[in-house]
């Protein structure tokens, strides 16, 4: 029988395992009197396999159709993001929803309305606040959806970012990844604990989940960004 992390997506066969062989993340079990629906982890699995995000929220709202009220669809569908009208054939990465990282990163970019707006995917928006109260342990399960937004992101559009990561010949360079990652991400971080728009814990709870999407994506070497954060 496989398992879906719910930290870092991945399929895990076998039911003896209590962490995650990818990220280390502590396997959720489930208990007897909430039998787990194969056929909506099967559209979850069909889903996580396209990497276009609009068609991954169609399979995912197929899987909805065919298994009403699914809460691991539903969790599964707060990953994807809503399209925003773009002028040309300018991508909309707001479909992408670990995207909502991206004003601490860039703030001169977005207006206070857009910030205000990306902020709210993080910890205000209607379908997140709903989906939360479905599972028994609602803090838990929002600090395990903005460790997964985190690693993402941080694989998406750090390592994914030739300015961040270097390239040769159009090559991207892999080498030291957890020195170059440590810049923006730390001063991500810098950013996200300055934020009064958010409570003290919010802030809190958002860097330390980019710390360890940080870890998880260089294998829990954090020496460089430990450097940086204490300069």
């Amino acid at each position: 029988m496989s398992i879906i992390c719910g930290q870092c997506g991945k399929t895990i066969e076998g039911e003896d395992m209590a962490f995650c062989p990818y990220c280390g993340t502590k396997l959720e079990i489930k208990s007897t009197t909430e039998p787990q629906n194969e056929e909506a982890e099967q559209w979850i699995r069909k889903a996580r396999a396209v990497t276009s995000y609009p068609e991954r929220k169609k399979i995912l709202q197929k899987g909805l159709d065919a298994c009403p009220g699914n809460r691991e669809i539903e969790w599964e569908m707060l990953f994807v993001g809503e399209e925003e009208k773009t002028r040309g054939r300018v991508f909309d990465f707001s479909v992408i929803k670990c995207w909502a990282l991206e004003f601490y990163r860039k703030p001169k970019d977005f207006s206070r309305e857009k910030k205000d707006k990306m902020r709210s995917c993080l910890f205000d928006a209607p379908e997140l606040k709903r989906c939360l109260n479905r599972f028994d342990n609602p803090e838990e399960k929002q600090n395990e959806y903005l460790q997964r937004l985190c690693r993402e992101y941080v694989e998406l559009f750090l390592e994914g970012n030739n300015q961040v990561m270097g390239n040769i010949f159009g090559f991207q360079l892999e080498r030291n990844k957890e020195k170059k990652l440590a810049v923006p991400v730390a001063e991500m971080i810098g950013r996200i604990q300055e934020d009064e728009n958010l409570l003290p814990e919010q802030r809190e709870q958002l860097w330390k989940a980019l710390y360890q999407g940080y870890a998880a994506r260089t294998g829990g070497k954090t020496e460089y960004l430990d450097e940086r954060l204490n300069q």
